[in-house]
Parts: C-alpha cells; sequence; structure tokens
C-alpha cells in the first residue's frame, strides 16, 4: 500500500543565514556611482541670482544709510531753558548729513547727560527725519563766592557749579575760602554741608523766626551763619560726619536760648551766638552782657566780646 506524502500548508521556513552572510562584503559601496554620492551641484545661474540680490540688498542699505531719505531732518529739543537747540545738536552730533538709523538714543543720552546743566535726557528718533529731544535741567540751590569776591556760581543740589550769576538773589548764599574762582562743571563744596545750609535757611524762620541772610565756610571748615538783622551764629567745624550731625543739637540749642528768655534775636544789640559748644551757647552783644541769675542746661552763658577768628590746626 503505498502512502502519498502530504505537503504541508504551513510555509516552509527557511534557514537563518549567519552573521558573517548578513554582514555587508567590504567594499560594497564601491560598486556604486560616485557621482549619486554627491549633492546635487548648484547651477552657476541660481548662484548669480543670489550674489546678484546680495549686492542689491547692501546698495539699498548704504543708499539708506547715506542717501536723503532717512538723513535727520530737524531736531526738536524741550526742556532746555540754558541750552539752545543747535548747543544740544552738537553735544548729539547731529547734522544734516547724519542717517536716522544711525541714532542710539541710550548712547546719545549720555553724551547728553555729560553737560553741565543736563540732569537727565531721553533722544527718540522718528523715521521722517526727526530726531525729539527733552531735557530735565538741575534747579540752582545756592550761589557761591569764594572768599569776598562778588563773582557768584550757581550751585546744583550735587554742589556742582552750572555757571556764573549776576548774584545771589533768593538763592542760600554761600561764601567759600578765599581763592581763585571755581571751575564750571567742578565741585565747590561738599553736597552734605550744602544740603545742610539749605535746609537751615529754610527752617530756621520756623524755629527762631529770623531768616538767614548767608553762610560763610572758611579754609578750617567753621561754618558761620549771618542773619538778616547782621548778628551772626557760629557753628564750628563741619567736616567729619560727626561734626555734621553736631548741627541738629546745636540749632536746639539756639531755639531753646531763646525760649529761656536769655536771648532777643530782634535785638540790634546782639552781635553774635556761638553755639559751637551745644551745652554752653555764648552770646556777644555791642554794649551789655544779658543777665543770666541761674544757669541751667542750655541757657545762655554770657560773653563780652565776639569770639575771635579761628586758627586752623
Amino acid at each position: 500500500m503505498r502512502f502519498r506524502r502530504r505537503r504541508s500548508l504551513m510555509p516552509r521556513i527557511g534557514r537563518r543565514p549567519s552573521p558573517e552572510e548578513a554582514a555587508p562584503l567590504k567594499g560594497q559601496l564601491w560598486t556604486r556611482s560616485e557621482r549619486a554620492l554627491k549633492e546635487p551641484d548648484v547651477h552657476w545661474l541660481r548662484r548669480a541670482i543670489a550674489v546678484g540680490v546680495a549686492v542689491a540688498e547692501c546698495a539699498l542699505l548704504g543708499w539708506l544709510w547715506f542717501g536723503p531719505t532717512l538723513s535727520i531732518k530737524a531736531v526738536e529739543v524741550s526742556g532746555a531753558h540754558h541750552l539752545t537747540e543747535a548747543q544740544v545738536a552738537a553735544a548729539l552730533g547731529l547734522d544734516s548729513g547724519r542717517s536716522i538709523l544711525a541714532i542710539d538714543g541710550e548712547s546719545d543720552r549720555r553724551h547728553l547727560v555729560d553737560q553741565v546743566w543736563v540732569r537727565t535726557a531721553t533722544v527718540d528718533p522718528q523715521l521722517d527725519g526727526t530726531v525729539v529731544v527733552h531735557v530735565t535741567e538741575w534747579q540752582p540751590i545756592a550761589a557761591y563766592h569764594a572768599g569776598p569776591s562778588k563773582n557768584y556760581f550757581l550751585l546744583s543740589s550735587q554742589a556742582t557749579v552750572l555757571g556764573p550769576a549776576a548774584a545771589a538773589g533768593a538763592l542760600v548764599d554761600i561764601q567759600g575760602p578765599a581763592g581763585p574762582d571755581p571751575r564750571v562743571g567742578s565741585q565747590a563744596i561738599d553736597p552734605a554741608l550744602l544740603v545742610a545750609l539749605v535746609n537751615i535757611q529754610r527752617g530756621l524762620p520756623g524755629l527762631i523766626g529770623q531768616q538767614v541772610a548767608g553762610f560763610v565756610f572758611d579754609s578750617c571748615g567753621e561754618l558761620t551763619l549771618i542773619s538778616k538783622r547782621g548778628w551772626k551764629v557760629y557753628f564750628g567745624r563741619v567736616l567729619t560726619p560727626e561734626e555734621f550731625s553736631s548741627l541738629h543739637e546745636k540749632l536746639a540749642a539756639l531755639k531753646a536760648i531763646a525760649g529761656h528768655g536769655n536771648v532777643d534775636y530782634n535785638s540790634g544789640d546782639l552781635v553774635y551766638v556761638n553755639v559751637m559748644n551745644a551745652s554752653e551757647p555764648a552770646a556777644g552783644y555791642k554794649s551789655r552782657a544779658p543777665a543770666t541769675p541761674t544757669p541751667s542746661p542750655g541757657a545762655l552763658q554770657p560773653s563780652p566780646s565776639p569770639t575771635p577768628a579761628p586758627v586752623c590746626k
């Protein structure tokens, strides 16, 4: 009896190749076309177009930068009272041939702030060729002169010399040590001292009912207040932070001796008040000494003659 061999319905699985057989043959890439491996070359016409576009862009940029279309046509300045528009433009380096694209607002602002009168500034270039500049100036708060000279110079709140002045007017009148006139842009005195003098002048009427005519600050650092009635207040040296802080006590002593009735600041006989030592104030009169029957803390100590001029040590 013959048996027929049945065929399997499952596909016959072939033999798995070995790793050596599966690995590509060395040098197999050798058979591929070298031309196929290269990146396709850009046609020379495309390259020429790209170069032409780049040149056109550079030419356009150069025309905009140096041409008349975007050149500066006007400079509008506001807030400047001591600088003309021409001076502001010169400080910024603005001229009609410069392009509006070349304006760097922050850099030009710093150049403008270097001017003595300029406190803050903004520089805003417009596409229509206009440069808008807004300036905030320093406000003078004092008039300074060296020694007996009557050549007054305006001072900012930073004690910077802003420029000459005809007179002190309503500003704080400060006489410094004798010497040459200060240079514009230099610092005449310590800014902290200037602030203290301004505050004293503003506060003295409310403190003792008197007006300040001016201050004298000598080469030793000795500070003297001159009232509008002519009498003086000797504060002593004000060079160190400790001496600055002592001004509060000395001003309090001025008020205390007036409150105790020991001195009349409206008297035409009063020559000076000495508060160099705030705990022992003294006063000088033209023809008499005040009566002080019972000395007390803060009371006025009589003195028959003005304090001599200080000698630097």
